[in-house]
């Protein structure tokens, strides 16, 4: 005879299962809306059609996020987290200077989904330069993608791997702006900008700055 499970044990798994709805509901929620953002712009998404686009109600994402510049906020920390993501699971690259070039790779490595990601990344820093509401959510996510990269060029000087004389922070402003600047000139003229290319220059530069 099966013994009746306790009501506390019945209690964890409700909320265990609650969490992990509202987990994937989350996800695909932040999915539908970076892909509205990509082909439509900020200006063209609305929160009804992110709730449809997902699959649920109109009105879940305003029960979720509040409203939009709370939906733009944490659709632009799930992008860069996932770009994060994906590099820690990128277990090829060793900790130091192979983890910064292979992070620069990844960046400049243009397949249609991180297109999508990088178009909608992409419109939310611009979206930010004059909606003072969504600057401060854009300037974390900077802070995270910096102390990142700081964090790779800071394990790289302990190994040996990179020169001692270079300053973290400063270098991963400049990397991550020139990332950022070389990927937007891509989406703008594909044609013009041989991501292969670039990305082959972009890591030779990087070990001739880093490598003492």
């Amino acid at each position: 005879m099966t013994a009746r499970k306790s009501k506390g044990t019945k209690a964890s798994e409700e909320l265990g299962s609650h969490a992990e709805r509202r987990e994937e509901a989350e996800r695909r929620l932040l999915t539908a809306a970076a892909e509205i953002i990509a082909e439509r712009g900020v200006e063209g998404l609305t929160l009804a059609d992110v709730g449809v686009a997902a699959g649920y109600s109109r009105g879940l994402p305003a029960h979720y996020y509040g409203n939009k510049n709370g939906l733009l906020e944490a659709v632009a920390s799930y992008i860069a987290d996932g770009f994060a993501n994906r590099l820690d699971q990128g277990s090829r690259f060793k900790p130091g200077l192979p983890t910064l070039l292979g992070a620069a790779e990844n960046y400049l490595t243009g397949t249609p989904r991180t297109r999508k990601n990088t178009v909608t990344l992409q419109s939310l820093i611009a979206e930010s330069l004059t909606e003072p509401a969504l600057r401060s959510s854009v300037s974390h996510v900077n802070d995270r993608s910096l102390e990142r990269l700081a964090a790779m060029i800071r394990t790289g000087i302990a190994a040996g791997e990179i020169r001692a004389g270079v300053d973290p922070e400063r270098e991963a402003i400049i990397i991550l702006g020139a990332l950022r600047a070389l990927v937007a000139m891509w989406l703008i003229d594909p044609r013009d900008v041989n991501l292969e290319t670039v990305r082959k220059v972009f890591a030779s530069c990087l070990k001739r700055v880093m490598i003492p």
